[in-house]
Formats: C-alpha cells, sequence, structure tokens
C-alpha cells in the first residue's frame, strides 16, 4: 500500500485473479445505461458514460444477512460484493483520507468508452466522507486517456462542489489559481481512495477503440440511510 497523500490513496493488486475476473465478467452482462447529464457532475461534454445499479452496505454495526440477497443491498449476489467485500476487509488503512465517521459504503460499476470523461468536482463532504474507485477492465495502454486528475487537498476550500452546468469560468478560476495537483493513469485492478478534493477523468481518447475504462465506483457515507433501504 502506498503512502497516503492529503487528496489520495492507491491499492495496486486489490483484487485476487478470481475475484477481478469475477468483477470484469459482471460488466459483460451487467445492465448500463448512459448517464444523466442534468445531474451530477457530467457535462454535455463528458461523452456518453455508461452506469449500472449500484448496491449499499447496510449499517456498519448491523448484521449482515447473506442467505437471501435482495436489490439495491450487499450482500448483493453479484461480483460487485467482491468489490465491497475487499474494501470493508481494508477499510482500516483508509483512516487517513475517509476518517471513521463512515456509516455505509455504496458501489456503482461505470463505463468510459471512447470519448467519455467526467468534469472536475469535489464530493459534498457533508455527505460523503471519502470515495473510491476500482479499475476492473483488463488492459490498459497509457495512450488511452481516460485518467484520475486530483487537485490538491488545500484547493476545495475555494472551491463549492462543482461547477454551474453552463457556466464553469468562476470554477475554472479557482481551479487555475492553484493550477497543481496529481493524476492516477487506470492501471487494471487498482484501487483509488479519495478523500474530497476536487477531481475530473479525461476523455477516454480515440485509440482506445473499442476498450473501455470500467470501474466500480462508490462513497463512505456519513449518515445512516432511511428505514427500508
Amino acid at each position: 500500500m502506498a503512502d497516503p497523500t492529503p487528496s489520495v490513496l492507491i491499492v495496486d493488486d486489490f483484487l485476487d485473479e478470481e475475484a477481478w475476473t469475477e468483477v470484469w465478467t459482471h460488466f459483460q452482462f451487467a445492465d448500463l445505461s448512459p448517464v444523466s447529464r442534468t445531474a451530477g457532475a457530467w457535462k454535455l461534454g463528458d461523452g456518453v458514460p455508461l452506469g449500472g445499479d449500484e448496491i449499499v452496505t447496510p449499517a456498519r454495526d448491523a448484521e449482515i444477512d447473506g442467505d437471501q440477497p435482495k436489490e439495491g443491498v450487499y450482500p448483493s449476489g453479484t461480483a460487485l460484493d467482491r468489490v465491497v467485500e475487499a474494501l470493508l476487509g481494508e477499510a482500516a488503512g483508509f483512516t487517513p483520507l475517509v476518517g471513521e465517521d463512515w456509516a455505509h459504503v455504496t458501489a456503482r460499476p461505470y463505463v468510459y468508452p471512447a470519448g467519455a470523461g467526467l468534469s472536475w468536482h469535489g464530493d459534498d463532504s457533508a455527505v460523503y466522507s471519502g470515495a473510491y474507485i476500482y479499475y476492473a477492465h483488463p488492459h490498459w495502454n497509457a495512450h488511452w486517456g481516460g485518467e484520475l486528475l486530483v487537485a490538491d487537498a488545500d484547493v476545495s476550500a475555494d472551491l463549492p462542489i462543482m461547477g454551474h452546468r453552463f457556466d464553469d469560468e468562476g470554477y475554472s478560476a479557482a481551479l487555475m489559481e492553484h493550477g497543481e495537483g496529481r493524476f492516477v493513469l487506470p492501471r487494471p485492478n487498482r484501487l483509488v481512495i479519495l478523500g474530497g478534493a476536487p477531481h475530473m477523468v479525461t476523455p477516454v481518447r480515440p485509440a482506445a477503440g473499442s476498450n473501455v475504462r470500467a470501474s466500480v465506483s462508490g462513497f463512505f457515507l456519513r449518515e445512516p440511510l432511511p428505514e427500508g433501504r
């Protein structure tokens, strides 16, 4: 495990070969739909990313019933469980970035084909104590794009969660004023933990062809979910 920085922590070779293969196979058959351009951080220029169904863990102190999978709840009976199980098992190591006051973990599959990316944004710290990305694709070329860009953590104080949908000059100006951060390549079987600093995904380049940036992403939620979820 790499040493944590103020904005990101990286864990390579996160899943064993069997679990990784299960997760990648899940992407071949999961129902995927275009993500909304009217909600969240995606903007009109972000191409057509695809997203699947989300699952969420019970509260941390709740007993987990794995005998009867329930739609949208971990364990779900899908390969997403392999990512969540590994996350929960390693959670203590993520404390420098996500803290200890989270109540649930979510997981959702995303696919970024050529031309797709995700605009600069931050995660609402009142709702999320941190986020993660797990790269499930079996191969990636550094010339294919899809890098995660993460601004230095101290720029967060100068920014709202995300820029306006059509007028983002103010958001851009604040990022440009600081102008520093780091990038993370979508290396296969890599886990990235984010602590809330502004970040974006660069568009996957045409050179990727039919190869896709396949990731399982989610959040560490601060508050318990409503009854019945």
